[in-house]
């Protein structure tokens, strides 16, 4: 079950990813929602935001799939919840419409994954196992 979870979510995350480049029309998503076109969306209208954030050690990728703020600031502390907020519809719609009930955990975990094997030179990523290190 793991490795269908983990196709979906792959092929989900490659569809997903926020890069300037990325077009609607990529998307795998079974069914795009409302709620999902607005996730995505907000995701790539903080994108810059982010990567200058995560370049300057401020937050950082969690071993849980969501952003972790690193350095306490007001706006960057909602910023985070924006984008964590966002990154759990699409992680929910993902479960919800490849009929993974339950899976929402396993979910994340690849999530997290990918992100650390994306993050750039120099930004922090947390471990599997909690530790944080700098990429």
């Amino acid at each position: 079950m793991f490795r269908q979870i983990s196709r979906w979510i792959l092929v989900a995350l490659m569809a997903v990813s926020i890069s300037p480049l990325a077009e609607a029309n990529n998307y795998n998503i079974k069914q795009m929602t409302a709620q999902v076109s607005a996730a995505l969306e907000n995701r790539r209208a903080r994108y810059d935001e982010i990567q200058r954030l995560k370049a300057q050690l401020v937050v950082g990728e969690n071993n849980q799939g969501y952003l972790s703020v690193l350095e306490h600031d007001t706006e960057i502390v909602k910023l985070v919840k924006n984008e964590n907020d966002d990154r759990k519809v699409i992680y929910e719609t993902i479960t919800a419409q490849n009929d993974l009930k339950g899976a929402i955990e396993v979910v994340e975990q690849v999530f997290a994954r990918v992100q650390r094997e994306k993050a750039s030179k120099g930004h922090r990523i947390q471990l599997e196992n909690g530790d944080w290190v700098t990429k």
